[in-house]
């Protein structure tokens, strides 16, 4: 067990002036802005609050933590800070120095996953943090937005986006250890927003088949922990666009004709039911440890 302490002591002390260490308060800022200039600074100027905006300001940070954190920030970072945690041995080539000491070469990515784990929880706390000091400034700019923050609705989303994101991260793992690129992780990272974006709006009728994939797990399991959404609002914020509205008939030419009917769409056709949530996070650890055990099996390999 020091060993291990040892391991994990010197792995933070390589992260120090280290790009993975920037990403950690990077992505965070970035998000904050965004989610600011877009969502909430346009409230500042608010003068008269109603009831339908009560309640949907009072959670939108929620919601917004599961469409743009999870749907933009999430996959980018969990693709990238794997990558970076083996820059230092693959680029300076001292993997022989590291086998050829008194350490166990399956406890060194061992301590990089402990560390990868720390990092990414630690980027979920800026983000929760940075939200409920953005409230509680709004709260004092314009009384009419003094809304409490959820902190442990938030951390409540941010636990199970972290089990969610599990498998992705074991198998970013294991590809950084085996290849000597940054590049590779890169591309399963924008193939993995591009996969979230595309399966985000669409409607199965068993949506496991769909939740269940490694790169939009982390997604639907975000979702899931949201209160007070409904099926459509599980449609990714870059398809939304392209949903069509209800009780709105688009003709050939391109008008828009309003129509109008004494069943909803919604309930004459009502959409399948979620996949449960203790489905979505028995899975996400089943393959998470499944593919984390493999990583650590192949990482005590002899290197060339």
């Amino acid at each position: 067990m020091a060993t291990f302490w040892n391991l994990m002591s010197a792995e933070f002390l390589k992260l120090r002036h280290s790009t993975a260490l920037r990403l950690i308060w990077l992505f965070p800022a970035l998000f904050l802005v965004l989610e600011f200039l877009f969502f909430e600074r346009p409230m500042l100027s608010l003068k008269v609050q109603s009831p339908a905006f009560s309640a949907s300001f009072d959670t939108q940070q929620l919601k917004i933590i599961g469409a743009l954190w999870a749907g933009f920030f999430h996959p980018l970072l969990a693709a990238l800070l794997p990558a970076l945690l083996f820059r230092n041995e693959h680029r300076c080539k001292v993997w022989r120095h590291l086998h050829a000491m008194p350490v166990p070469r399956r406890s060194i990515f061992l301590a990089k996953a402990a560390v990868l784990a720390a990092l990414s929880l630690g980027a979920f706390s800026l983000v929760g943090l940075g939200l409920g000091l953005e409230r509680s400034l709004l709260a004092r700019i314009n009384p009419l937005l003094a809304f409490p923050w959820h902190g442990w609705e938030m951390a409540k989303v941010f636990g199970v986006l972290w089990i969610g994101s599990l498998p992705l991260f074991a198998l970013y793992l294991w590809i950084s250890d085996r290849v000597n690129s940054l590049a590779v992780p890169i591309v399963f990272g924008v193939i993995g927003l591009l996969l979230t974006i595309a399966l985000g709006g669409s409607e199965l009728a068993q949506p496991w088949k769909r939740d269940l994939i490694p790169w939009v797990l982390p997604y639907f399991c975000a979702q899931e922990a949201v209160h007070n959404y409904t099926p459509k609002e599980t449609a990714h914020i870059a398809t939304k666009i392209f949903q069509e509205e209800p009780n709105v008939l688009r003709l050939p030419n391109g008008r828009k004709v309003k129509t109008w009917q004494n069943i909803p769409d919604d309930v004459l056709f009502p959409p399948p039911q979620p996949t449960p949530l203790w489905v979505l996070l028995t899975f996400g650890l089943g393959a998470g440890v499944l593919l984390l055990g493999v990583g650590i099996v192949d990482s005590g390999r002899n290197r060339i």
